[in-house]
């Protein structure tokens, strides 16, 4: 049926394959716009890198302290409980804050200890800053920034990290970054590039906070690693690219090529063109397939060849018995006809009825012949009494009786007995029937001792309509309806050589006969 009338819309084979593919090639690219959880990473990263440092910053910054006041260290050396710190930053929308304060002057002068320190700080910070481009920031218990990488001199005790620092917390906050020059437009797919971490931690000497160490960096993003990586990238690209055209290739090649291809052989199929194998399978699935339409349309051809040969021969089977009629009912019609002479004519009437009535029977029994084909497994010894009660003017001699046959009981009654009949119409009174099985499959031999068949007639035999007793009423199509049983069967039969009587061979299930 043309696509025009299936009713309901249905995407092509390549369509769907180029939507995969699609899909496919795609799939590196949306990963641009799912870098949340990547972002999510790169920002804890840099709270677990911050807070390393601030460890360290908060550190040096006690020594100093205490080497300034030569307070006693002693505790120092005591065994602390470890206190793990793990970052906890999310790039969630509530979590991040606005950008951080200004500075603002102070209100309360540092004391002299922390000028004195403050300096030194300033150059550790400076000396770290060349390697993390962290900005660090060194403040006294007030807020006051003493030492750092800017705003010394300044306040920041108003900012919230700072203020939770002096009071022991260790705070660490994702703020809103403020750039200087406008974002580029790639950033706009990673927001890892629009904020920036700040962590404070406070300084502790004997449980008493001498200040705050305040950090902050701007978190490392994804186009700056696809930049490093860039020609690693490159090479990826084009890996996918050449997959992707390599997929395509094979779903043409393998699938949509041969489907195509079979698609053009059913349309072109008939009214006299035979079944042409195609030149590309592309698959087992589409070979067997192919192979399944060539056996198909072989069945519907062979079915229409046959249709017109039995519409040829039935028409001229019939001619000769429907013109005796006609001519006998036009002579009955003379009155002057005797009584002999009508009862002569009423018996050929009759016989040519008879003769009539025998050929729509044959050829009921030959159309329902595929019909009779039923598979299943049976052995002569399950029909053996009805086949001897049938035919008991015969003397029936079976050979390996319990070797299975692959057929129906019913199917194999009706081949034996057009067998037996037409053994029997030949003069036959002995009939063998053997049963072999070997490596070449299962074969059925029937022997008669009948007149047998003449060399001119061995080819005719099994056509249809042919009969060496067309005037004692054969139809000719006993043979025929065997035939065409065995063959739906997926077997053959074959007259074989015998020096008296007829010999006929049934191979099953695909064997050939040699």
């Amino acid at each position: 049926m043309p696509d025009s009338l299936t009713g309901k819309w249905r995407p092509r084979l390549w369509a769907v394959v180029l939507l995969v593919l699609g899909l496919v090639l795609c799939l590196p690219f949306a990963g641009l716009f799912l870098f949340k959880f990547y972002a999510n990473q790169l920002v804890q990263q840099t709270e677990e890198s911050l807070l390393t440092q601030a460890s360290v910053m908060a550190a040096v910054y006690a020594e100093l302290y205490r080497a300034e006041t030569s307070r006693d260290a002693t505790n120092a050396d005591k065994q602390q409980d470890y206190t793990p710190v793990f970052p906890s930053l999310s790039m969630q929308s509530e979590a991040i804050l606005p950008p951080r304060p200004d500075a603002v002057p102070i209100t309360k002068n540092p004391d002299v200890i922390y000028l004195e320190i403050g300096p030194e700080l300033s150059r550790i910070a400076a000396a770290s800053q060349v390697n993390t481009l962290a900005g660090y920031r060194l403040l006294d218990p007030n807020g006051n920034v003493i030492g750092g990488s800017a705003e010394v001199g300044l306040s920041l005790l108003h900012v919230d990290e700072v203020a939770r620092a002096l009071q022991g917390e260790i705070a660490s906050v994702a703020r809103e970054r403020i750039r200087e020059t406008p974002e580029p437009v790639l950033y706009a797919f990673s927001r890892g590039t629009r904020v920036r971490v700040f962590t404070a931690m406070p300084v502790v000497i004997d449980s008493d906070i001498i200040g705050a160490v305040y950090i902050s960096r701007t978190p490392n993003h994804i186009f700056r690693f696809f930049y490093g990586e860039r020609f690693n990238l490159a090479k990826a690209g084009l890996f996918i690219i050449v997959s992707t055209g390599l997929i395509g290739f094979i779903f043409w090649r393998f699938i949509t090529r041969p489907i195509q291809t079979l698609i053009h052989r059913t349309r072109t199929t008939g009214n006299g063109k035979r079944w042409e194998p195609l030149n590309h399978y592309g698959t087992r699935e589409i070979e067997n397939l192919s192979r399944s339409f060539q056996s198909l349309t072989g069945r519907l051809q062979s079915q229409q060849d046959a249709l017109k040969s039995y519409t040829a021969h039935v028409t001229h089977e019939l001619r000769s018995p429907l013109t005796g009629v006609k001519g006998a009912v036009e002579l009955l019609r003379d009155a002057e006809m005797t009584s002999v002479q009508r009862s002569r004519f009423l018996d050929n009437i009759d016989r040519d009825t008879a003769r009539m009535e025998d050929l729509l029977a044959s050829m009921r029994a030959f159309s329902l012949a595929e019909q009779n084909a039923i598979e299943g497994t049976c052995s002569l010894t399950q029909i053996e009494d009805d086949i001897r009660m049938k035919f008991h003017s015969l003397v029936i001699n079976i050979l390996n009786n319990e070797v299975p046959l692959p057929a129906h009981q019913d199917t194999l009654k009706i081949v034996l007995t057009h067998l037996l009949e037409n053994a029997q119409q030949h003069g036959a009174d002995d009939v063998t029937l053997e049963v072999s099985s070997d490596s070449s499959g299962t074969h059925l031999t029937i022997t008669d001792n009948g007149k047998g068949i003449s060399d001119g007639n061995r080819d005719r035999v099994l056509t249809p309509f042919f009969t060496t007793r067309r005037d004692l009423g054969g139809t000719g199509m006993g043979l025929n309806i065997v035939k065409a049983i065995v063959e739906a069967l997926d077997g053959c039969i074959k007259l074989e050589p015998y020096p008296t009587g007829a010999r006929f061979r049934i191979g099953f299930n695909g064997n050939t006969i040699d």
